[in-house]
């Protein structure tokens, strides 16, 4: 029991090291030293963790701080992408700002001049507003402590960087056009609604199944042959020609897709109801903040194996998975989209993919190999 306390106070200190990093300033620590200082404290702390059954939860945010202290710069080149609110005004005393009016006087452009700020990052901000509507603009990392606890906080959630700007590519097109049209809160929570309950469906479906397949109850083989019930079921409706592994897997994979879907649907549901009572903020209580977790199952057709990793499958991990490929690329000076650095990324994505799924299996289990499951996975 004190270990399994121990493991936990582990896994806690390892948040609370992630925080503290992202909330020093460039002025103190610069990049190579914030990850020099803080990497192998998170990940020693995981290691001490993943050996008292933490592997899963471990390895993930094991690379996700890698993510954002090692292979990104979030303190430089990140930003917080906001739409419903307003920009705060620039301050007329460190800034030159320049006003061009147009002829119709219906739209107007303000360029700010680049300040540089205390701890050495330039902040950069283009607002361009057309009559009552105003384009996107982005937080860079705040100076003021509470909010840069805010700004990090958000940050270390955020794994598939919804509603942040990465690059200044990303910043430039969000911040110079107009924002779509916001979507209807009522709308998107009625739809996530009846989505969450054809997900309860399916499920109790799946669950009824595997109540009647021995694989499903006992160790038995995947290949195994239905009983006389089961296979008879199959007969009567025509599916006497679905072998039992491919049964077996398409209910394993019903059963995932809808846990996942379940997993993003019921807090987008909470948080944007709230949003539209203004309890949260347009982060948390925007739709286009909440996608689904799960793609269209049409990608498949379209791409083969490729869109059912691309567009299928939950994108939960991708960031943290691809990061460490890119990294490898540009440090080999590979051409970005080129074939050889798609390689490194998809080699290294699947190997880490696999090693993370084979940290959730049983220790000491002696008919499971870790290794033979990884590369499976």
């Amino acid at each position: 029991m004190n270990s399994l306390l121990n493991a936990m106070y582990a896994f806690a200190a390892a948040h609370v090291l992630l925080h503290a990093a992202l909330l020093t300033p460039t002025s103190v620590l610069s990049h190579i030293k914030l990850a020099v200082s803080f990497v192998p404290l998170i990940w020693s702390c995981h290691f001490y963790a993943w050996n008292f059954g933490f592997g899963y939860i471990s390895a993930i945010h094991a690379l996700w701080s890698a993510e954002l202290l090692l292979f990104r710069d979030p303190r430089k080149d990140f930003g917080l992408l906001h739409f419903e609110t307003k920009p705060p005004a620039p301050s007329p005393l460190p800034a030159a700002a320049t006003l061009d009016a147009m002829k119709d006087g219906n739209r107007r452009e303000m360029n700010v001049a680049s300040v540089k700020s205390k701890d050495g990052n330039k902040d950069k901000s283009k607002v361009i507003t057309h009559v009552s509507h105003t384009t996107g603009w982005t937080e860079p990392y705040p100076q003021s402590l509470w909010k840069r606890f805010v700004w990090v906080s958000k940050l270390v959630l955020s794994l598939r960087y919804n509603g942040w700007v990465t690059s200044d590519s990303q910043k430039a097109l969000f911040t110079s056009q107009l924002p779509p049209p916001r979507r209807s809160r009522l709308i998107f929570i009625i739809q996530k609604l009846c989505v969450v309950g054809c997900c309860f469906v399916v499920l109790d479906a799946v669950h009824y199944y595997q109540h009647f397949d021995p694989y499903m109850q006992i160790e038995t083989s995947i290949d195994e042959a239905f009983p006389r019930r089961l296979g008879g079921f199959f007969a009567r409706h025509y599916l006497g020609f679905l072998s039992p592994r491919c049964v077996r897997i398409m209910v394993f994979g019903l059963e995932q897709y809808c846990n996942f879907t379940l997993l993003g649907t019921t807090p987008a549901v909470v948080f944007v109801a709230l949003g539209g009572i203004g309890l949260v903020d347009d982060f948390w209580g925007s739709v286009e903040n909440w996608p689904l977790i799960m793609g269209n199952p049409f990608g498949i057709a379209r791409k083969g194996l490729r869109g059912f990793w691309g567009d299928f499958w939950h994108q939960l991990f991708r960031n943290l998975l691809t990061g460490p490929g890119k990294t490898l690329s540009r440090s080999l000076n590979l051409p970005s989209g080129s074939t050889i650095s798609y390689v490194i990324q998809v080699v290294t994505a699947f190997g880490l993919s696999g090693m993370i799924s084979s940290a959730g299996l049983p220790r000491d289990s002696k008919t499971i190999n870790p290794i033979r499951c990884s590369s499976f996975l």
